[in-house]
């Protein structure tokens, strides 16, 4: 496949190589990884994708201007240089056509570009995001700052000539980063929401919500997922990252229950609307950070049989795995989108006992290097089991019972012997009392094991007195009575 600016851009390094290539490929890469890790993995075959092309549901594109004409364009690989491309091969069709059009509305408008060097200007980039099932389109414009001249002719001009916009929403973005989005967004049309269909369910997401870049390859990733599941109807299920639900959402019909969690507030407020939009009644979504979450659901002992985690290109945290796997589910459902971090999470819940022996690949993302990753982790088993049959009872080859009596007896651990029963025995017996530490001398002198006491001083403020002999003899007869000597 050609590209005029295929070199230039860097977005598709695998843009010369033939879908049976690249799928070897990243399979070979994945493997080398899992060696790499030491990890004993069977790397299944990738599933590749029908549509390899115009497939990403969400598109970022920045402006700048040659010789004083405007241009928008993706940026270059590992930069922030706005490499001109109206018609990206991976970009849906109508997606395309509006990029083109804003571009010209933002020439003819003379809406300010923002210089990353100076900190000047207004428009820093757009994001649109396409529902493929539905058509439904979303424009975001981020801006430096609130006031945006010009926007409400922008947006009138956009929606007139694209139906498929159903919303469109401002970002401010005043900050110097490399980060798209801020928290703070501006409605400027519609209702901030585009609806999808997924799995045959209603998946509706904002500006700042995440969903999967390319959406048919995402129903295969669920279906994988919810084979490898195999839940039951009264199975409990946590979805960790859960993002605005699709994964907890897809597999409540097959579970008890379903609890999502996810960091974005905005995308739990999408979740909540996708369960109810889909009459789900048995799942319920809660905004906080996952690794907080499975502390606190350590620290409850919180029962799940199945947790599920997709979580961003950084993978997860040791926290995470040390709480997830001490609440022991059956079964730790794991999706990446970064390979190389997974084999580091897998090196650390192998550690605490939850394995697997095969991962599977589903390409995501065609013509680039990357690949999505899944593996299933269930609690280390025994190797081996050793049957033994045992009869009791009188009679030749069996056990008597009076005899495991009496080996059960001479087995059982003694009481432990405190100083507050010694002290008791001696003051019952000899009428007098002896203070600790005497006793601990005592025991000191005779060898016995001693602890160190956890409010014990390096200096004393008086000289220590010691028992008398008649003291240490009664001391000496109590350890006798207890068999410590």
């Amino acid at each position: 496949m050609k590209c005029k600016v295929g070199k230039i851009c860097g977005g598709c390094a695998y843009l010369s190589k033939s879908m049976e290539e690249q799928a070897s490929i990243k399979k070979a890469q994945v493997e080398e990884l899992a060696q790499r890790n030491h990890l004993k993995l069977r790397v299944g075959d990738v599933l590749t994708a029908k549509n390899t092309t115009h497939y990403r549901n969400k598109v970022i594109v920045g402006f700048a201007k040659n010789k004083g004409k405007v241009y928008s364009g993706l940026y270059a690989a590992k930069s922030h240089r706005v490499v001109a491309c109206q018609n990206c091969m991976m970009h849906p069709d109508i997606v395309n056509k509006i990029i083109v059009k804003i571009e010209e509305l933002v020439s003819s408008m003379k809406i300010e570009l923002y210089n990353e060097k100076t900190r000047t200007g207004l428009l820093r980039h757009v994001l649109i995001r396409y529902a493929h099932k539905t058509d439904e389109v979303m424009v975001v414009f981020v801006t430096s700052k609130k006031m945006f001249p010009s926007r409400r002719n922008l947006v009138n001009a956009l929606v007139k000539e694209f139906k498929e916009i159903k919303t469109i929403v401002q970002n401010v973005n005043p900050r110097n980063t490399s980060i798209v989005q801020q928290d703070e967004t501006i409605l400027l049309y519609g209702d901030g929401m585009i609806t999808d269909e997924l799995c045959g369910l209603k998946i509706s997401f904002s500006n700042r919500s995440f969903y999967q870049i390319h959406s048919e390859q995402c129903e295969v990733l669920y279906d994988m997922a919810r084979k490898m599941c195999d839940l039951t109807k009264t199975d409990t299920v946590l979805d960790t990252y859960c993002g605005v639900g699709t994964i907890g959402l897809t597999l409540a019909s097959s579970c008890k229950s379903v609890t999502g969690v996810e960091i974005n507030p905005d995308a739990i407020e999408n979740a909540k609307l996708n369960a109810k939009q889909n009459n789900i009644k048995n799942a319920k979504f809660i905004s906080m950070d996952s690794t907080r979450y499975m502390m606190e659901a350590k620290k409850f002992r919180n029962h799940y049989d199945v947790i599920i985690l997709d979580p961003p290109r950084a993978g997860t945290t040791k926290d995470f795995i040390e709480a997830s796997t001490s609440l022991q589910p059956k079964k730790i459902l794991y999706i990446s989108c970064d390979p190389k971090t997974m084999m580091r999470d897998l090196v650390m819940f192998r550690q605490k006992g939850y394995m697997t022996n095969k991962i599977e690949l589903v390409d995501m993302f065609p013509f680039t290097e990357h690949i999505e990753t899944v593996v299933l982790l269930s609690h280390k088993k025994a190797d081996s089991y050793i049957h033994i049959d045992v009869e009791f009872g009188e009679g030749e080859g069996k056990i008597p019972v009076d005899s495991i009596a009496k080996r059960a007896e001479a087995y059982k651990p003694k009481e432990k012997v405190t100083y507050k029963m010694i002290k008791e025995y001696i003051e019952a017996k000899y009428g007098f009392k002896v203070h600790t530490a005497y006793i601990a001398e005592v025991k000191r002198d005779l060898g016995l094991p001693m602890y160190d006491a956890p409010n014990a001083v390096e200096e004393l403020k008086q000289p220590r007195k010691h028992p008398t002999p008649e003291k240490v003899e009664a001391i000496k007869d109590a350890l006798r009575y207890f068999a410590v000597i």
